[in-house]
């Protein structure tokens, strides 16, 4: 397969069919070796990996000041004697997080525990690529639907879905998206968590979230250096989610409407599809750049040029709200973009109810050994089915393999709640 058989967004919205050729259950013979041999490789990889750690760096999602503390302050009187000691840093509005505002504004509650640990073990300054790989399937109803995302974004070229696999992994792992993921919120960058920068409202025409990124609101000279990339990654494993409850897409909608030269940061957009590409492969259905300027031609002349041609094959320039409706229906725009949707953006911060979860740690174990024992019965499953070079077309999605999918997914889900806090995404989607 090349690009050229990939039919644009655009044909997809027109025609109306969801795009389903190489997802779960919709595998051609080919295609389904193709999964074989990655899940092949992928094992392998887990099994050479066992017992090599991975050193976390965090060198390029930065954690915050207070999150990056040597002893991080986990009691009350430590968390005031921080803010005390940095108070300066905590009241830049440059610098400062939606946990440095609730605090300084007297909201003392924690709404996450102080206490990260991460899955499956108690060493914070190292992962192990089997347990960041499984956490990523996560994500996913389906294991097998996170292999092939990579399958598909390199055109069924299993060495290259391999190795941008492991890189994704290592990514993750390297760069603490689970310790990100756990504080949620509360270290990311408040002036940009206050002006929704990125959010999801409304649902495209085949029922994927849209995912909203306001360039008009975007000033890079209103933000520290590190923000950028730590709220990318935030956004994107949070959209991740959403899409996971509506068939595994989102759609991806760049607002350009009236924006300045001030708003464009070329950092912050090549970082994003930078992440999208390495990372969150096929994730978005259709990317769509709203323009009502002349201003936008030469931007997108450097954006195409980070873009893969897979990616370049779903992104669309649209220049009006009539435009627009090819992919969204008007009731799902909303207002401010020219639909009939009414929405006004105001920024609600965490609480501790939403994040409940985290906060039992019994909990938390169950589920974690629950969720164990499930990805122990998935590959066994999946051992016997890579092995038996007599199995039939489809044997893979059926049968015992199945139900150890299905385990994986419900299992996956009772784990949540307890590793990850609640975001503004979901906030805003209810």
């Amino acid at each position: 397969m090349s690009a050229v058989d990939i039919p644009d967004a655009q044909e997809i919205y027109q025609k109306g069919e969801k795009p389903t050729n190489g997802t779960v259950g919709n595998l051609t013979h080919e295609q389904e070796n193709a999964l074989r041999n990655l899940w092949t490789k992928i094992l392998a990889h887990i099994d050479k990996m066992a017992d090599k750690p991975l050193k976390v760096s965090c060198n390029l999602v930065k954690q915050t000041a207070f999150v990056s503390t040597e002893s991080l302050p986990d009691t009350p009187e430590a968390i005031d004697k921080w803010y005390k000691e940095n108070k300066e840093l905590a009241g830049n509005p440059k610098s400062q997080t939606v946990r440095d505002r609730l605090h300084l504004e007297g909201n003392r509650d924690l709404t996450v525990p102080m206490g990260f640990r991460p899955l499956f073990q108690s060493d914070h300054n190292v992962r192990y690529f089997s347990h960041v790989f499984w956490q990523a399937c996560m994500l996913h109803g389906n294991p097998d639907s996170y292999l092939l995302n990579f399958l598909r974004a390199t055109l069924w070229d299993e060495t290259q879905a391999f190795e941008r696999l492991v890189f994704s992994v290592n990514w993750r792992a390297t760069q603490a998206i689970d310790k990100l993921m756990w504080y949620g919120d509360l270290e990311q960058n408040n002036r940009m968590m206050e002006k929704g920068l990125t959010l999801s409202k409304g649902f495209d025409k085949f029922g994927y979230p849209v995912a909203v990124v306001r360039i008009r609101l975007n000033k890079p000279s209103e933000r520290s250096d590190g923000d950028v990339e730590r709220f990318a990654a935030f956004c994107l494993e949070n959209i991740a989610w959403l899409a996971r409850e509506h068939g595994e897409w989102a759609m991806l909608l760049y607002d350009f409407t009236g924006f300045k030269m001030e708003n464009v940061d070329m950092a912050f957009i090549k970082n994003l599809l930078a992440i999208i590409k390495e990372t969150y492969p096929q994730m978005f259905c259709a990317s769509l750049l709203y323009v009502d300027s002349w201003l936008f031609s030469g931007i997108w002349r450097v954006i195409k040029g980070f873009l893969d041609p897979v990616s370049a094959k779903r992104s669309q320039i649209v220049k009006d709200v009539t435009a627009l409706q090819t992919y969204i229906d008007r009731s799902q725009i909303i207002k401010e973009a020219g639909g009939d949707l009414p929405f006004e953006y105001k920024y609600q911060p965490p609480t501790r109810e939403e994040n409940a979860a985290m906060f039992d740690a019994a909990g938390r174990q169950s589920a974690e050994d629950g969720f164990l024992q499930a990805i122990d019965a998935f590959i066994k499953e999946t051992r016997s089915w890579v092995s038996d070079s007599a199995s039939a077309d489809g044997d893979y999605a059926s049968g015992p393999r199945k139900d150890a999918a299905s385990r994986f997914d419900t299992t996956a889900k009772m784990l949540d709640k307890h590793i990850r806090a609640r975001s503004h995404f979901e906030r805003l989607s209810k």
